[in-house]
Formats: C-alpha cells, structure tokens, sequence
C-alpha cells in the first residue's frame, strides 16, 4: 500500500532521461538498450595468466556514471536500486563461472574507506551474490595509498600499483576460484593487479565482474 502511494504521489522516473518507468529504479526501455547490456572485456595477453575473463554489465557514461558518482562521492546510498537492477543482466556470465565461487571486491585504501564509510563493490554486488549463493569475503587488502590514476598511462598505473595490494592476513585463496567484484574498469590495471596477487597466492581461476566500463 505505501509502495502503490508513493508511485501515486510520485511516479517512478528513467534515472537518466526521467521518463515515466514501471518500477522505481529501473531504466526506461530506451536508455536501457544504450546503457545496459553484457559484455566481456578484452585485456592485454600478458595479463590471461592471471586472468580467465572479464565482463561489465553497463557502460560507464549517462545515468550510470551520475549514479555512480552519488555513490561514492556523495554516499547517495539512494543511487543503490537502480545499479542493483543492472546487475540481472549478469545472470549469463554468471553461468559460466566454476562453483563454489569466492567473491572479492577490490580493496579501498584505509583512509578512503573511513572516509567513504564503505566500500562501493560491496554496497553494489551484495546482495546479488546473496541471491546466488556467492560469498563475498574481504580475502585482499590495500598495503598503500596510490596517487590518483585517472590520467596516468596504463604503464604509469601498472607500477604506481605494484606491490599495493596483498592477501589479508589469515587469509587462505590456495585452490579457490576467485570472482573480483569491482564498480567501474577504464584500463582494468588494478583488476589485473588484483588478480596477479590472487594467483601468486595459489588461487585456482580469478575471473571479474565491473558493473560499468568504459570500453565496448
């Protein structure tokens, strides 16, 4: 009853051209078919040995980006529905991927979290994985802070995050299959890190899912 009189009072909205939708937090049919869509990443070869596959569920741009960014730079937890309704598009990679499967976000530097408050891979994937049986354990760790990469080169990232990440102490990833869980990948270098971490550690397969990339 307080659902139905809420869409009375206010009618739920596209989140990026605010067209009139069914269910709150859903995109429109339209931005839909140009946002939204599976699709595996290509990466380079040198970094297959550590990676088995990659794959984002929307393009980084539009209502996903500005949906993003409320997230983690405004802690809009209000953003969450609509990024958890992308995620069902997931469901056929999801289906390719070994079982049992151990999710793990990619770690925040300790000053970014306290400051954010959470971690966004976290807050986004969650409960999808709960829905599916997955779960998604803190099994890697930030060692440093890293400059900010949003201009640097894919070579310049490679060694600004080199020895950055480490398995948590205690932690034990030894013949695991590994599902990085993340929110966005623009050249995939801290996934890749991530993943040469896992593997140097003894996991099995690492694989990952973005919910946004950059690239088609």
């Amino acid at each position: 009853m307080f659902r139905t009189f809420l869409n009375f009072l206010f009618p739920p909205r596209c989140p990026n051209c605010s067209a009139y939708v069914e269910h709150r937090g859903t995109f429109c049919a339209y931005c839909t078919s140009r946002l939204i869509g599976l699709h595996a990443i290509a990466f380079p070869r040198d970094a297959r040995e550590c990676l088995a596959g990659i794959w984002a569920f929307a393009r980084y741009r539009e209502g996903v980006r500005d949906l993003l960014r409320a997230l983690k730079y405004q802690k809009k937890k209000s953003a969450l529905p609509a990024l958890h309704a992308i995620l069902a598009v997931g469901e056929e990679a999801l289906a390719r991927l070994p079982r049992p499967l151990t999710a793990v976000p990619v770690p925040l530097a300790a000053e970014r979290a306290r400051t954010r408050g959470f971690n966004q891979a976290d807050e986004i994937f969650a409960p999808w994985l709960r829905a599916h049986d997955i779960v998604l354990a803190a099994l890697l760790v930030r060692t440093r802070e890293t400059a900010p990469l949003y201009e640097h080169t894919r070579e310049e990232r490679r060694r600004e995050l080199r020895g950055a990440f480490a398995v948590a102490a205690g932690a034990d990833v030894r013949g695991r299959d590994i599902l990085l869980v993340d929110d966005i990948m623009t050249t995939g270098t801290t996934l890749m890190e991530c993943a040469r971490v896992l593997k140097r550690a003894g996991a099995r397969q690492v694989y990952a899912f973005v919910l946004a990339s950059e690239h088609l």
